[in-house]
């Protein structure tokens, strides 16, 4: 769920979450329930569009939360709002929605699932070490962040490391967190890199005491395809999904995660068109794959990027960003004071 407490104006946020329950409540009976963990709770009938609830199925508090059990959904002041087809903006943690990103994914409480027809995954509890991970505090000494810093600006790169869910471990490496499209946290893998922003050292993934049978193979940036509907541009590297989210914001870069990683399964999410963008040597293996998918699909020579150009490819393992990183120049943010540059890079 959103969180509704922070420190930043609270008191209005919670005014703003009692209007939005006592607007769509007028002319409604409401009755008293029970006293959960200090919150006084109501019911009332269900006020959700097609829900004709002639008993007051529906339970709330001021605080946002609620849940109808005849309807068998549930949620915060947010998903209320979206249900109801009201601006959702007034009820968001107004510390994430600046930097477009409305909801943190979360690790689920949830017992070791048992196996049915098709394999399920559970997570471990452990948000405060996922959120301690993506502190700004910590990009100074994160060479990839710094190295986006260098190559995009600080207010771009802050977004984009915010966006991607990338954190730094404590040497320094980078965290890259896969999250599905559902929100919950998969695993992450770590990366250290050097201070040109290429790859060396550890390579280390994480799955958190997850049964090897239920993990899920999601793609790098998938949990962002929930709000985020553009067509789906997919590349091997998390580092190259990232980046190429700054010079190509017509798609919603993703990444597999590797050559071997391309997997069917986890693309029947998406239901739009695909585009692949495979590393020069992955091109004939990933094309035989794709053209075998029942799937919107398109698959890229990225070489031509520079055959086309009247260019060589540095090496036949480089991917689209290899080629942005050399020959497209971003504009860097110029709108930052060096008070706030230091705080985040300095």
């Amino acid at each position: 769920m959103h969180n509704l407490k922070h420190s930043e104006n609270n008191d209005q946020k919670l005014e703003n979450v009692r209007l939005l329950f006592d607007s769509i409540l007028q002319g409604k009976r409401i009755k008293l329930g029970a006293l959960k963990n200090g919150e006084k709770w109501y019911s009332t009938n269900c006020p959700l569009p097609g829900h004709e609830d002639k008993k007051p199925s529906f339970n709330f508090n001021y605080s946002g939360g609620w849940t109808c059990f005849t309807c068998n959904k549930k949620g915060d002041a947010v998903h209320l709002a979206k249900e109801l087809n009201l601006d959702p903006t007034p009820y968001y943690n107004s510390v994430l929605k600046k930097t477009g990103v409305d909801a943190l994914p979360r690790f689920d409480d949830k017992p070791k699932l048992k196996l049915a027809h098709k394999k399920t995954y559970n997570y471990f509890e452990d948000y405060e070490y996922f959120k301690k991970t993506l502190s700004k505090d910590l990009y100074n000494k994160n060479n990839l962040a710094l190295f986006y810093n260098n190559k995009f600006g600080s207010k771009a790169s802050l977004k984009l490391l915010e966006n991607y869910l990338i954190g730094t471990d404590s040497d320094g490496a980078t965290i890259f967190w896969y999250a599905d499209i559902n929100n919950n946290i998969c695993h992450s893998k770590t990366m250290q890199y050097d201070s040109s922003g290429h790859r060396g050292g550890k390579i280390t993934t994480d799955y958190y005491s997850i049964p090897t049978e239920n993990i899920k193979k999601s793609l790098y940036g998938e949990w962002i395809a929930r709000k985020n509907k553009k067509p789906i541009g997919i590349v091997e590297a998390e580092k190259t999904a990232s980046a190429m989210s700054i010079y190509d914001d017509s798609k919603l870069w993703l990444a597999t995660g590797g050559l071997s990683k391309l997997d069917q399964d986890s693309l029947e999410v998406y239901n739009r068109e695909l585009n692949f963008y495979p590393d020069i040597d992955a091109y004939n293996k990933w094309r035989i794959q794709v053209d075998s998918m029942d799937l919107n699909t398109q698959i890229y020579d990225i070489s031509k990027l520079w055959t086309l150009n009247g260019l060589e490819p540095p090496h036949e393992k480089a991917d689209p960003v290899d080629y942005f990183f050399e020959h497209v120049e971003v504009r860097q943010d110029p709108d930052w004071s060096q008070d706030e540059y230091d705080s985040i890079f300095g």
